[in-house]
C-alpha cells in the first residue's frame, strides 16, 4: 500500500476560508429572515439560454424509479410526507449535495421517459415547499448556487409539463434563493466556488431583467466581478489558481455557460472572459493523456472524456496544447507516442490549497491510448481517509526522503511549509528534450535538496531520469542517513515482474506492448499501491520502489524507462 508520512513540523494553520455571513446560522433559520427573503420578489422571468450539456440517461431512469445515484451512494428521493429527502439523516453529504444541487435535471430529461418532466417539477415544488427556510445543507452556498443555475437553465422544459401555478411558485423561489445568495457572496468567496456563484448571480440578474433597472445594475456589478477575478484567477498561462486539471474542466466550463447565457440575452461577454477561456481550452489539452483523460495531480481523477471533448468544442479554440506553462510550472514532453506531463511549480498558495497535493516533480507516462506511470489519484466520492492519503508524496511519482511529505499537510487540509524555490530548465537537441529540476522541501528538515532531471528520445522509446539528493550549494546534508524512496506507481493495468535477478521490472501493458525499468544507486522493487482515477472505483495496483540511504555527501540514482520491441 501507499505510505503514510509522519506529521513532524509544527502548524499554526488556521482552517481554510468558507461561507461567512454576517448572521449567525439560528437568525438565518429563522421565520424572520425567510420573510426577508421574499421581500422585493421578481414578477416577471425570461428564460436563460436552456441546459445543452448531455445528461445520463441511466441515471436518469433511476431517478424516474424514484433513486438518485451519486458519488457511489443511492437513495430515494421521491416525495414523502414521512421521509423527505433533502436533509435525509445518515446520507452522505457529497450525495445530499448532488441531490440539492439538482445537476441530475438534465439526467431526467435525457432518461427518454415521457413522465420526467412532470416528476422534476413535481420535485421542484416538493424542494420549495419543504426547504422554505434557510438550512446549512441545502442552502449551503456552492450548492444553492448550482440549483439556481440548474432550475433557470431547465425552466422550459419544467414549465411546458406542470400545472399553470407553476412559473409563479418556481419564480417567487427563484427570487429567494437569489436575495440570499447576494448576501452569502459578500464576503469569502475564493478559487472555482467564486466562478460559480458569480455564474448563478449573472444566471438570476439575467432572467429577471424585465423586471426592472436594479437587475440591470446587478448584472453589470456581478460582470465586473467576473471578469475582474478571472483575471487574476486563470494564469497568464491559463491554469487555475489550484493547479487542479478537474477544475480547469469545471471553470472552463462555467465560463462557457455565462458566455452562451449572455449570448441568449444578446449581450457581449466581458472581455477578460473570452480571454480566459482563449488561455484556458489549450492547457486543457495539455492535461489529457493519450486515452483522453486528465492527468491526475491536485486531486483530479481522469474525467468523463466526451464532456472535455464538447467543452473544448464549445470554447472555440483549436489552438494545441503548449510545451510548458511558466505560471503554474506544469511541463510536457511528447515525442513518437509517448507523452509525459510533470508538475514542476509551487504547491497553489493559500486559500487555494484545501484539497492540493504534495505533489512536486511527480510524473506520469503514457504510451499511445494507455497510461503507464501515473499518480494515485483521488475522487470526491472516495472514503474521506483516503482522500487525505493520496495528498502525500508517497502517492505521487516522486522521490520522497525519510516517509515525510515534501509539503506538509496540517489537520485544516491546508498546506504549510511548501516546497519553495522550484527551478526548472528545459532544452531540446535534435528531437529529445531535457527537463532538469528541483525544490527545497526537505531543506528546512535534513538540509536536503531533491534534483530531477528527466531526458526524452526523440522517438519517444527511452525515458531517463536520475534524482539528487544533496545539500544546497554542494555543501553536506545536514541531517545524514535518512532513507529515499523514488516511487512509480503503475497503471491498475498495467503488469510488472522482476526481471535479470531483480535488477529490473519488465512492464507489459493490455496491448502487449512492453517497457522495462533498470536502475543504478539504488535497490529495486516492487510493492502494492492503490489508484482512485477512476469515478466510484478504489482499485488496487504495484508500484516500482527504488529505495537508498542519503549519506553526508549526497546520493544519486539513475533510471531508464525502455520501450522493448518485438
Amino acid at each position: 500500500m501507499v505510505a503514510g508520512s509522519r506529521p513532524i513540523r509544527s502548524s499554526t494553520a488556521q482552517p481554510v476560508p468558507g461561507e461567512r455571513l454576517p448572521l449567525s446560522g439560528w437568525l438565518l433559520g429563522s421565520g424572520l429572515y425567510s420573510l426577508t427573503l421574499g421581500r422585493r420578489s421578481p414578477r416577471s422571468f425570461f428564460a436563460v439560454a436552456p441546459d445543452s450539456w448531455p445528461g445520463d440517461a441511466v441515471v436518469g431512469m433511476r431517478l424516474v424509479a424514484g433513486e438518485l445515484m451519486a458519488h457511489g451512494q443511492v437513495g430515494a428521493v421521491a416525495p414523502a410526507a414521512d421521509d423527505p429527502p433533502w436533509r435525509r439523516p445518515g446520507a452522505g453529504v457529497l450525495w445530499l449535495d448532488a441531490l440539492n444541487g439538482f445537476a441530475w435535471l438534465r439526467d431526467l430529461r435525457d432518461s427518454g421517459d415521457p413522465s420526467a418532466a412532470a416528476l422534476a417539477a413535481q420535485l421542484i415544488d416538493d424542494w420549495a415547499e419543504r426547504e422554505w427556510r434557510w438550512s446549512p445543507l441545502s442552502w449551503k452556498r456552492d450548492v444553492l448556487a448550482n440549483r439556481i443555475v440548474n432550475w433557470i437553465r431547465h425552466y422550459d422544459w419544467l414549465a411546458a409539463a406542470a400545472d399553470p401555478g407553476f412559473p409563479a411558485r418556481f419564480v417567487l423561489s427563484v427570487g429567494r434563493q437569489r436575495a440570499h445568495l447576494r448576501r452569502a457572496a459578500r464576503t469569502g468567496m475564493i478559487g472555482h466556488e467564486a466562478v460559480a456563484v458569480l455564474k448563478a448571480m449573472i444566471f438570476a440578474d439575467l432572467a429577471f431583467l424585465r423586471d426592472g433597472k436594479r437587475f440591470e445594475k446587478s448584472l453589470e456589478h456581478n460582470l465586473g466581478r467576473l471578469a475582474k477575478f478571472v483575471k487574476r484567477y486563470v494564469g497568464h498561462d491559463g491554469v487555475v489558481a489550484e493547479r487542479a486539471p478537474h477544475l480547469q474542466v469545471a471553470v472552463l466550463r462555467h465560463l462557457l455557460d455565462v458566455r452562451a447565457a449572455l449570448g441568449s440575452a444578446e449581450r457581449r461577454a466581458p472581455a477578460e472572459l473570452n480571454a480566459a477561456v482563449d488561455r484556458m481550452a489549450p492547457m486543457l489539452r495539455f492535461f489529457r493523456h493519450g486515452d483522453g483523460g486528465l492527468a491526475l495531480f491536485n486531486g483530479s481523477w481522469e474525467g468523463e472524456r466526451s464532456l472535455m471533448d464538447l467543452v473544448l468544442a464549445r470554447s472555440g479554440s483549436s489552438d494545441a496544447a503548449p510545451t510548458m506553462a511558466l505560471a503554474s510550472g506544469f511541463q510536457r514532453m511528447t515525442a513518437g507516442t509517448s507523452l509525459v506531463i510533470v508538475d514542476a511549480g509551487s504547491p497553489p498558495g493559500r486559500g487555494m490549497d484545501g484539497t492540493a497535493h504534495a505533489g512536486t516533480l511527480s510524473f506520469e507516462m503514457s504510451a499511445a491510448h494507455e497510461r503507464l506511470v501515473v499518480n494515485c489519484g483521488t475522487h470526491p466520492g472516495a472514503p474521506r481517509d483516503w482522500r487525505r492519503f493520496m495528498r502525500f508524496t508517497a502517492a505521487h511519482s516522486t522521490a520522497v526522503v525519510d516517509d515525510t511529505n515534501s509539503t506538509e499537510i496540517t489537520d485544516h487540509g491546508s498546506l504549510e511549509y511548501r516546497a519553495g524555490n522550484v527551478l526548472v530548465d528545459r532544452a531540446d537537441d535534435q528531437g529529445s528534450q531535457w527537463l532538469d529540476m528541483s525544490h527545497d522541501g526537505y531543506r528546512s528538515l535534513y538540509g536536503i535538496i531533491h534534483r530531477r532531471r528527466l531526458w526524452l528520445s526523440a522517438d519517444g522509446g527511452d525515458l531517463r531520469g536520475e534524482d539528487m539528493f544533496g545539500g544546497p550549494d554542494g555543501r553536506p546534508v545536514t541531517v545524514p542517513d535518512r532513507r529515499f524512496i523514488v516511487r512509480f506507481h503503475l497503471h491498475p493495468a498495467v503488469k510488472a515482474t522482476l526481471a535479470q535477478s531483480g535488477q529490473a521490472v519488465l512492464m507489459r501493458l493490455p496491448s502487449g506492448r512492453g517497457w522495462r525499468l533498470r536502475a543504478n544507486g539504488a535497490g529495486i522493487g516492487l510493492a502494492e499501491s492503490i489508484y482512485l482515477g477512476e469515478d466510484g472505483r478504489l482499485r488496487r495496483t504495484e508500484q516500482i520502489v527504488l529505495v537508498g540511504q542519503v549519506p553526508p555527501e549526497g546520493a544519486a540514482v539513475k533510471w531508464a524507462l525502455t520501450r522493448m520491441e518485438g
